[in-house]
């Protein structure tokens, strides 16, 4: 990403509060990642944390503030290291999120009630929007500020605030209550409650929107850039998108990632409604190449593509040459897998190569190659001992051992990190329970991937071509006593009819598919 790109940056990574603790949504990458970073104890924690502080900084703008989310066990130790990487002038708060919840007795501490957010600046000036509580009512507003109200030759009520040096001056009720009571640094925001059924997605550590939405006010206007690189559930980003912000998230987790697409769409539905598909985000998986994406790519960024891909330098000097490696002239042929390299293509190119580069070797790389081209490489090759050597683009399979060779043998240290997922086999049961209400069960789904798992199921039951958004409270299903993913949902139709169904399902590994039907409800 470019640097000061950014306007806010808020993450909730994972607290030093053991591996079981943060591993919430069983992915493979999840359980990888997180199982090195307690190895070492708190010196590993905090390198592994400080690597990705420091890339944050570069890609914040000058003016803007980063949030670290943290709780007791950890906040200490990493202000120590942001006062390093961002200056201990620059830190700005610690916030205090206080929240409600049962009190316990214990026999040898206070019960622990609160998070810790550290905010720091980029630079010494920084946006800010001072956060503001509003009164509820007049009543509140008189009780707290302990003023007495007058009433005008208007009618009209007001205080009589200090203004400094023993003066006292007017201040209008509703002007008053309007401007609303400035925030200190300990915010009480309750938790998600269990029975809220609109906001909870179901695991522990989803944090209250109000929470981000206080976050967000503060440090960012309406258009600005807001980033979670921890982005779990989605709740800055469902924040932010509602607030009128542009944002980037990223999450290792599959299933994390498939949860905040699913929130987002539900927002932007909000906004325009359900009659086009959602064009406001795009969800994008790093190394992952697919070629019916790169056949949508324009002549110019298919063969820029290429020629980085096969380690030579794009160039546009000439009509036929698309770039150079070692010296060594290279031409890209279209984007389409149906395109094919001819005849004409050939000696256009070797004209290049041979009269403007003085070059006496080419290389060509495309999808296809036609024997008249071959023909006339051969040619090239006998009369004027000069080579134009063919290069086709191969589709391997991600899980093919060919391909997992091609990139370990460039390093070893590879190997641990190299997964090549395929989708999951989806089977979608349906059975009539009673009238309207119909069990959907896809337990007889399969993982095609090696020890793969089926871990998560989202149910869109009004499902509309294009588009995927699951219906409230079907988009992450536990099983209260055991944790596990529950394969099976009821669910009651508000009326008979023809209905299209979809299911999202997520398997452990990273693999990911959609399957979508119609049923006739009786």
């Amino acid at each position: 990403m470019p640097s000061e790109s950014i306007d806010l940056i808020y993450i909730d990574p994972p607290f030093f509060s053991g591996r079981n603790y943060n591993v919430i949504f069983g992915d493979k990458n999840e359980v990888r990642s997180f199982s090195d970073i307690w190895e070492v104890g708190m010196p590993g924690y905090l390198v592994w944390l400080n690597a990705r502080l420091w890339e944050m900084k570069r890609l914040l703008k000058s003016t803007g503030s980063i949030y670290v989310h943290l709780d007791w066990h950890a906040a200490h130790y990493v202000k120590v290291e942001m006062d390093k990487i961002f200056g201990a002038g620059n830190f700005r708060n610690e916030v205090i999120w206080h929240y409600s919840g049962w009190n316990k007795q214990l026999d040898n501490h206070l019960e622990r009630r609160h998070d810790s957010l550290l905010f720091y600046a980029k630079q010494e000036k920084n946006l800010f929007n001072y956060p503001k509580r509003p009164w509820e009512n007049k009543d509140e507003y008189v009780k707290k500020r302990k003023q007495k109200v007058h009433v005008d030759e208007q009618g009209q009520e007001y205080v009589l605030s200090d203004a400094g040096g023993g003066q006292r001056v007017r201040r209008y009720l509703e002007e008053a209550m309007a401007y609303g009571s400035p925030l200190d640094d300990v915010w009480d925001i309750d938790k998600i409650n269990n029975s809220d059924r609109l906001e909870r997605i179901g695991y522990p550590t989803q944090k209250p929107e109000p929470l981000l939405e206080r976050v967000i006010k503060a440090s960012s206007n309406e258009g600005d850039v807001v980033a979670d690189f921890f982005s779990g559930g989605g709740t800055t980003t469902t924040v932010a998108q509602r607030l009128n912000r542009r944002w980037v998230a990223s999450d290792q987790s599959r299933i994390a990632v498939a949860i905040t697409a699913d929130r987002i769409a539900k927002i932007v539905e909000e906004k325009i409604g359900m009659l086009f598909p959602v064009p406001d985000f795009t969800i994008e998986h790093w190394g992952i190449y697919e070629a019916p994406k790169l056949e949508q790519y324009t002549a110019e960024q298919f063969r820029e593509f290429v020629v980085k891909a096969f380690g030579g330098r794009p160039e546009s000097v000439t009509e036929a040459i698309h770039g150079m490696r070692y010296g060594v002239p290279l031409y890209v042929g279209a984007p389409s897998r149906r395109s094919r390299i001819g005849r004409d293509d050939v000696a256009l190119f070797a004209r290049a190569v041979y009269e403007e580069r003085r070059a006496n070797h080419g290389v060509m790389l495309g999808w296809n190659f036609g024997p008249d081209a071959r023909k006339a490489s051969e040619i090239l090759a006998a009369r004027e001992n000069r080579r134009i050597d063919f290069v086709r683009l191969n589709l391997i399979r991600l899980e093919d051992d060919q391909f997992r060779e091609h990139v370990v043998i460039k390093s070893r240290d590879y190997a641990p990190l190299l997964s090549f997922i395929q989708p999951p086999e989806v089977r979608v049961a349906v059975r009539r329970i009673k009238a309207l209400t119909y069990e959907l069960d896809v337990s007889e789904s399969v993982s095609l991937n090696k020890d793969g798992m089926i871990a998560n199921v989202q149910w869109d039951f009004k499902h509309k071509p294009g588009r995927f958004t699951s219906t409230q409270g079907y988009s992450f299903l536990r099983d209260k006593k055991t944790g596990r993913p529950l394969l099976a949902a009821q669910y009651a139709f508000p009326k008979a009819g023809e209905y299209t169904i979809a299911c999202s399902v997520q398997d452990d590994q990273g693999g990911e598919r959609t399957v979508v039907q119609t049923i006739e409800v009786t």
